[in-house]
């Protein structure tokens, strides 16, 4: 039977899927070429309900991979809203870079005012993104400025000169756009940007008339900044009624650690008391670029005690001339692993051939690492929610979803946050 796992109690980890990985489960194996028995291309891809392997049907994909104005046919595209839940990313990180692919009007260096006059004319822009996002995606993060172009890990961004206000109103101005354009077939998920508590609040207070689906925590009022800032951020928007019934989905850009996904389902649990039907997700392409990037191979953790045992293990897969044809196992626990052998990776030959692996290689890689992370984060949520020891989570994480939950119930739950600060902190560290 495929695997599943548990997304209604717990918060929702969405793979960030590479456009790479979404087109080569389209292809088909070469004849001479050595594949696990009995499987196809098409098993990777995890999101599709008919494949034999392992089955999430929730999945994050940004429009900010490809160049302004392509049609996009992948498998994710493909797939139809029955099969997936794609969230779709609106491409603001690349945008905010100046790196969207066909658009050159953004350059590194711009004054505030001509980054300002080059988006104001961006509406080719603008309309490719939106109406991809309503095409394809069942909820799509809004498009932000985002805040961190006036920083120094902005200093190339060409809205690097601009100010904050700068910044926000041009988001108001792209909901806005949205709101005259969308076409009803989308979820939309607001993003929520902020450096710090103040800048958080004056953003959440000019774009909180937009509500068309929940919420997206980025920057430092998100992941980022850290769970005191997040919690700070989640409970100020929630007196403000930002998780009424129909403000159902809430996603955390950006992170993917064990501490993390338990924080996450215990916010989610305060957040159902008003709202049962809330969700809330988070995402990495970190299984993707572990796989193609590193050529590492993801294995589970142990989960005792320790902080340092809440974490996803890696080693360097096997790679080596010796491996080619060979039909020992693959020696790491996943659906795919148990079908797999190394010879099935290591397949380029010859004396002078410096790697053994070709994209099929780290198209498998990469879903035997994105079963591992969905696997870690049941475990864990398993620990920390459901089971009877505590042995198996640390003093840190048990602390701090007890803590999460009082502040869900507090009145004063600002002094109560400020009063916890340490602790959030730590887990952050």
């Amino acid at each position: 039977m495929t695997e599943r796992f548990n997304t209604k109690d717990y918060a929702i980890y969405l793979p960030a899927v590479t456009g790479e990985f979404t087109n080569r489960v389209l292809q088909t194996v070469p004849a001479d070429r050595a594949f696990p028995s009995n499987l196809t291309l098409s098993d990777l891809a995890f999101w599709d309900r008919n494949n034999t392997l392992f089955y999430h049907p929730y999945c994050l994909h940004s429009i900010g991979q490809y160049r302004v104005g392509n049609v996009i046919d992948n498998a994710l595209t493909r797939g139809g809203r029955t099969d997936r839940v794609l969230i779709g990313d609106s491409g603001g990180f690349q945008i905010g870079k100046g790196t969207l692919k066909g658009y050159d009007a953004l350059k590194t260096g711009m004054s505030a005012h001509d980054a300002e006059v080059a988006w104001v004319n961006a509406d080719e822009v603008r309309n490719w993104i939106i109406t991809w996002l309503e095409t394809n995606c069942q909820y799509a993060m809004t498009l932000d400025m985002p805040l961190w172009a006036t920083t120094s890990d902005g200093a190339d961004s060409p809205f690097h000169q601009c100010s904050v206000e700068q910044l926000t109103a041009m988001t108001v101005e792209n909901l806005r756009y949205i709101e005259s354009n969308r076409q009803g077939k989308t979820q939309w998920l607001n993003v929520v940007q902020g450096l710090d508590e103040g800048s958080t609040k004056a953003w959440f207070d000019a774009v909180k008339w937009f509500r068309y689906g929940g919420w997206a925590l980025a920057g430092n009022a998100g992941a980022r900044g850290g769970l005191y800032n997040l919690l700070n951020t989640v409970l100020m928007m929630r007196d403000d009624d930002a998780f009424a019934p129909g403000q159902d989905w809430v996603h955390v850009l950006g992170v993917s650690t064990l501490g993390w996904a338990v924080a996450l389902t215990a916010i989610q649990r305060g957040l159902r008391k008003s709202n049962p039907d809330l969700k809330i997700s988070f995402d990495s392409s970190s299984p993707f670029q572990i796989a193609g990037r590193e050529e590492q191979v993801c294995y589970l953790p142990d989960l005792g005690g320790h902080v340092s045992s809440w974490r996803i293990r890696m080693d360097q897969s096997p790679q080596g001339e010796i491996y080619v044809g060979s039909k020992d196992p693959f020696d790491y626990e996943s659906p795919l692993g148990r079908h797999m052998t190394l010879g099935d990776l290591n397949v380029y030959e010859g004396l002078y051939q410096k790697r053994r692996y070709d994209p099929i290689s780290l198209a498998m890689l990469a879903n035997h690492n994105v079963y591992v992370y969905l696997k870690a984060f049941d475990m864990a949520n398993d620990a920390a929610f459901t089971s009877d020891s505590t042995a198996q989570v640390p003093r840190l994480y048990r602390q701090c979803i007890e803590a999460i939950g009082e502040a869900f119930d507090r009145p004063d739950w600002y002094a109560f946050l400020y009063r916890e600060k340490s602790l959030f902190d730590a887990h952050s560290a």
